[in-house]
């Protein structure tokens, strides 16, 4: 059974009475404010509690730190000191005289890795807290956990949290079949039907005589360099959300899951229903996650993380590659490549050549019109060019990994094979598979530059802008691109687009200077 407790924020905490320490005189510039704040355990911020009944147990670590507005127009830092203390020494002797005087302060954690800023707004203390970057881990939690608090410095004064915590605790059976031994993203939605959204990706609050905040909803919420053990299919999940009440709607979970070596795509079945849930209390839900592990197909995209999918797929990971095929040959299911092939986005260089000619370092010829369409061995062939002395192959192995890295579960880049560019431009450049006039030893698609090229832009579009690089449309020149395999010792075989409107697979010598453009296999 698969679990969310929703976590409740206005835990209250007391902090023992506060005092100033004088080093010499009364208010003068320079003496040291001590606050004694005793609390337990302090080795850190945010720790599980045994029990579900009080979730989360919060502490104070030794490097945690508070600032605090005094007099209603200054800002004191003060860090953490021995035992469990927190100083400060003002340089302002008004600000030690507020202290003193047991004028009202108004105070939040503050240190340096939180994603929290503070600053003066006026008579006001702002606190601004980012939700964004989380990972999911409850030590992770301490980023974002904003407590406040306000009084007069000689007496109590108690802490609030201002946050709630989102604990999502998962019990798969899909999970432990795969062997997943992380998660490695993790995207929730929520859609609501009434009443307050659930995700927000940042909060303003201003404390003062008149206190306010201010939220910056969203609907998602991804975690970001996600690395939750999984064990035995469990795992639990830690989030921090605004404090949210009368919430009507329905949360899904999407995850990418890994077993060390391989990624699949987990989500819910059916959507997590919420009927005017406050985050006051926990609250359990059961949960369903299936696997939707997959054939790709042609025209999705492969993630930075090794999934793939459409768009909406896209969990925390970035587009690297567009599936052209989803079978792969013998030798590269021999390596584990199972899915298919995927080409690169931009192109690897836009000038170079293949490689001198007079040799023969693949060891394979492709002297037929059926060899060509056969040749499948790209990153076999490309093994042997991924040298200085073949540019082609070195620019799309060698340097565009260094632009765009792939996943560890796939090839590497690499120089297609010319069977390869064959399957891209009859999967996704949609052109016929048989309807090319045959030259015997090359082919060509008389008038399907424009139709492939555009099929193929197509898949390329939708992306960020300045992340693709698209193919020649309009061709007013010769478009030509490498391909790994060789015709002779002195040709080999490239991909054109040509200014006749003729998309070819054909033979040119390897001192010619054309594109290359990667493939990767997965």
């Amino acid at each position: 059974m698969k679990k969310i407790y929703l976590l409740a924020g206005l835990t209250t905490m007391m902090l023992a009475s506060c005092s100033t320490e004088e080093q010499s005189g009364d208010n003068v510039p320079g003496s040291k404010v001590t606050l004694n704040a005793s609390l337990p355990n302090s080795s850190t911020r945010v720790s599980e509690a045994g029990s579900d009944t009080y979730g989360l147990v919060t502490n104070w670590s030794s490097d945690d730190e508070l600032n605090v507005l005094i007099n209603a127009n200054t800002l004191v830092p003060m860090a953490k000191g021995n035992g469990n203390t927190f100083t400060a020494t003002p340089a302002d002797a008004t600000v030690v005289a507020g202290f003193n005087a047991g004028n009202t302060i108004y105070g939040v954690n503050n240190k340096a890795n939180d994603n929290i800023t503070t600053a003066l707004n006026g008579n006001q203390l702002k606190a601004t807290l980012d939700f964004t970057g989380q990972d999911g881990t409850v030590g992770n939690l301490a980023k974002y956990d904003l407590m406040y608090g306000k009084g007069d410095p000689t007496g109590s004064i108690t802490f609030n949290h201002k946050i709630c915590m989102l604990r999502l605790d998962i019990n798969s059976g899909s999970l432990n079949a795969d062997g997943i031994t992380s998660i490695t993203g993790l995207k929730l939605k929520y859609v609501a039907s009434s009443g307050t959204p659930l995700f927000a990706s940042q909060e303003v609050y201003n404390f003062g005589a008149a206190c306010d905040s201010t939220i910056t909803s969203a609907d998602t919420l991804s975690l970001n360099n996600t690395s939750i053990t999984v064990a035995n299919g469990k795992a639990t999940i830690y989030i921090a959300i605004p404090n949210r009440q009368n919430l009507y709607g329905s949360l899904s979970i999407r995850l990418n899951g890994s077993n060390g070596t391989k990624y699949r795509l987990y989500n819910l079945t059916q959507a997590i229903s919420m009927s005017n849930v406050r985050m006051l209390m926990s609250t359990v839900h059961p949960l369903a996650i299936t696997s939707l592990y997959r054939i790709p197909n042609v025209g999705d995209y492969l993630f930075s993380d090794g999934t793939f999918g459409d768009l909406s797929d896209n969990i925390v990971a970035t587009p690297i590659a567009v599936v052209f095929s989803n079978m792969t040959s013998t030798i590269d299911q021999g390596h584990g490549w199972t899915h298919g092939y995927a080409m690169a986005l931009k192109n690897a260089s836009t000038s170079c050549i293949w490689g001198p000619t007079g040799t023969n370092p693949t060891g394979t010829y492709d002297a037929t019109t059926a060899a060509m369409i056969a040749d499948m061995d790209g990153y076999t062939h490309t093994q042997y060019i991924n040298t200085s002395t073949y540019p082609a192959a070195y620019a799309a192995a060698t340097t565009y990994k260094s632009t765009v890295a792939a996943p560890s579960s796939t090839s590497g880049w690499y120089l297609p094979s010319i069977g390869q560019w064959y399957d891209l431009c009859v999967n996704l450049g949609k052109l016929s598979a048989t309807g090319y006039s045959d030259q015997t030893t090359w082919f060509n698609w008389s008038g399907g530059a424009s139709i492939c090229a555009s099929n193929i832009n197509a898949n390329l579009t939708p992306l960020t802008s300045g992340t693709y690089e698209t193919f020649p449309q309009n061709v007013y020149t010769n478009y030509v691109y490498w391909s790994s395999s060789e015709c002779n010792s002195s040709d080999t075989r490239p991909l054109s687009f040509d200014r006749s409107g003729k998309v070819s697979l054909y033979r040119n010598t390897k001192a010619t200077t054309y594109r290359a453009r990667g493939v990767l296999a997965f």
